[in-house]
């Protein structure tokens, strides 16, 4: 059996391809995906061929911002059950044994990788297909009843929330997100979740400020 997925294999070269169904590790569920949000790092890989200094050096299956429904539990007993909607937190967090960082902070960890990322080689391939295999510490059980097209939204949202909370306690004050693009947009709307009295969006782009204005 085959997937589909979207893979990138350099500038201006994005192809829809049929790759092998995934084979999960003993601690991975295999996730068929509802939804995924394009990120701009996707976009990146996909017209330069890079994103920042991660450089496309063979082909990657994009996608990081995920949700869908748990299809073959993992063979551990981790993680969620089959039927389970979940969404996915892409970061593996991983030292390289010498560069300090915050504890507190793993994303800060020099070696870690992300899913659909050039960061490394091999690259971490990514959840753009119609099944993917995760290690279900990635695995966040979403609430029930919540739709799967905003349950793909939980990654952005939570760089969004911890911008919020990085910048202190919002509770009746004025605040300003500078540019309105879809963390921006988010953060505003986390703002006003921890009872920002007025917040202020600012953008060159008329859309991005319509939007704002809802």
């Amino acid at each position: 059996m085959t997937i589909t997925a979207v893979v990138a294999h350099g500038a201006d070269d994005l192809r829809v391809e049929s790759l092998p169904e995934p084979a999960p590790a003993p601690d991975e569920a295999v996730v068929e995906v509802a939804y995924g949000g394009v990120c701009g790092s996707d976009l990146h890989y996909w017209r330069h061929g890079a994103a920042g200094a991660s450089i496309l050096r063979e082909p990657m299956v994009l996608g990081h911002e995920l949700s869908g429904t748990i299809v073959v539990a993992a063979h551990d007993g981790s993680g969620p059950a089959v039927g389970t909607r979940v969404a996915v937190h892409p970061l593996t967090p991983r030292g390289d044994g010498v560069t300090p960082y915050p504890e507190d902070r793993p994303n800060l960890a020099p070696a870690s990788t992300y899913l659909g990322s050039a960061m490394h080689l091999p690259h971490t391939q990514g959840g753009f297909a119609d099944r993917v295999a995760l290690p279900t510490r990635m695995l966040v059980a979403l609430p029930d009843g919540m739709d799967l097209r905003l349950g793909a939204l939980a990654e952005p949202a939570a760089v969004a929330w911890h911008a919020v909370e990085r910048a202190g306690d919002v509770r009746g004050a004025r605040v300003a997100v500078i540019g309105a693009g879809p963390i921006g947009l988010l953060a505003a709307a986390v703002a006003l979740h921890h009872g920002a009295a007025e917040v202020i969006a600012t953008d060159l782009h008329e859309a991005p400020r319509e939007v704002a204005r809802r």
